[in-house]
C-alpha cells in the first residue's frame, strides 16, 4: 500500500492513504461535457432556486436528512458494498448543491436528467462492478454540471471541461477494467473540483494550501502503483480541497473539519484492507460534501 500524507500550513489536514481493489467495466458518460449518472432514489421535480425561496429551502433540507439517514442505514456488509453505499450518497449530495446554485433554472433539466438515470440504473442492476460504475459516474457527472455552472459564459474553461470529460471518456472505452475507469473518474473529479474551488477563492487566500494539495496530488500520481492507488489519491485530493470549499462558505468549519480529519486517520489506521481503505475515501468525500451541501442551501435560499 502506498501511503500519501499532507499537512497544510493554514488548516490542520491530516494524513491518507492509497490503496486497492477491483472491477469489471461498465457503463460509460455519454458523449457530452455534462456527462451520465444521477441519485439513489428518484428525485421528483424542484423549482430553480433564486435567492430567497423558502419552499425550495425547506424542500432541499428535508432531501439532504433523507440522504443522511439513508445513508447512515446503507449496506456496508462487504468492502463493495460500503463503496456503493458511500457513492451514491455523494452522488445525491451533490445533486442538492448543483440544484441550489442553478438560480435561473438553466441546468435544471440536465441536473434531474441524470439524477434521474442514476436512480434508475441504481435500482434496477443488480452486479457490484455495475453498480459501483453507476455511483462512480453519478459522483462525476454532478461535479462536471457545477463546474459548467460556475463557468457559464467562460470559453477557456469551458473547453478545460470539455477536454476532462474527452480523457475521462477515453479512459472507459472498450474492455476497460472497471478499477481503471473509477481511477479515470476520480482524477476528473479532483480537477473539477479543484476549478470550482479556486475560482471561489477569488480573494486568493487558500494558495498555499491549494499549492500543497496539488503537490499532494502530483507525488500521488508519480509514485501510483496501480489503478485503485490513483482512485484513492484523487479520492482524497478532493476531499482535501473540498476541506477550502467548506471554509469559504463556512470560516467556522475548522472545528469540524479538524474532527473529520481526525476521523480519516483513525479509519485509515483501524483499515486491515485496500477495499476499507477505499470506502473510507469515499465517506469522508461524502461528508465534506454533505456539510457543504446543506451551508449552501442555508446560505442561498
Amino acid at each position: 500500500m502506498i501511503v500519501f500524507r499532507l499537512v497544510l500550513v493554514l488548516f490542520l489536514f491530516a494524513g491518507m492513504t492509497a490503496c486497492s481493489s477491483e472491477r469489471s467495466p461498465d457503463r460509460v458518460p455519454e458523449e457530452r461535457a455534462a456527462t451520465e449518472r444521477p441519485a439513489h432514489q428518484a428525485q421528483a421535480p424542484v423549482p430553480s432556486a433564486p435567492r430567497g425561496d423558502p419552499e425550495l429551502k425547506q424542500h432541499l433540507l428535508a432531501e439532504l436528512e433523507d440522504i443522511r439517514r439513508e445513508n447512515g442505514a446503507g449496506d456496508r456488509s462487504s468492502e463493495i458494498q460500503t463503496l456503493i453505499t458511500e457513492l451514491s450518497a455523494l452522488t445525491r449530495v451533490l445533486g442538492v448543491t448543483a440544484r441550489t446554485l442553478d438560480r435561473d433554472g438553466s441546468f435544471r433539466a440536465d441536473i434531474e436528467s441524470e439524477l434521474r438515470k442514476f436512480s434508475q440504473t441504481a435500482e434496477r442492476e443488480t452486479g457490484d462492478a455495475r453498480r459501483i460504475m453507476n455511483a462512480m459516474t453519478g459522483v462525476y457527472t454532478m461535479y462536471a454540471l457545477l463546474a459548467k455552472m460556475r463557468f457559464v459564459g467562460n470559453t477557456d474553461r469551458q473547453q478545460e471541461i470539455q477536454e476532462i470529460h474527452d480523457e475521462t471518456i477515453a479512459a472507459m472505452r472498450g474492455d476497460t477494467p472497471a478499477v481503471k475507469a473509477a481511477a479515470a473518474i476520480a482524477d476528473a473529479c479532483y480537477l473539477l473540483s479543484s476549478m470550482i474551488i479556486r475560482d471561489i477563492d477569488s480573494e486568493h487566500r487558500y494558495d498555499k494550501a491549494f499549492e500543497q494539495i496539488d503537490h499532494q496530488y502530483e507525488q500521488g500520481a508519480s509514485v501510483a502503483e496501480k489503478q485503485e492507488d490513483t482512485f484513492i489519491n484523487g479520492m482524497f485530493r478532493t476531499f482535501e480541497v473540498s476541506q477550502l470549499w467548506l471554509l469559504s462558505i463556512n470560516p467556522k468549519a475548522t472545528a469540524v473539519i479538524t474532527d473529520l480529519n481526525g476521523g480519516v486517520q483513525e479509519d485509515s489506521a483501524n483499515a486491515t484492507n485496500l477495499g476499507m481503505q477505499m470506502g473510507i475515501a469515499a465517506k469522508y468525500l461524502f461528508q465534506i460534501s454533505y456539510l457543504i451541501a446543506s451551508d449552501t442551501v442555508q446560505l442561498t435560499l
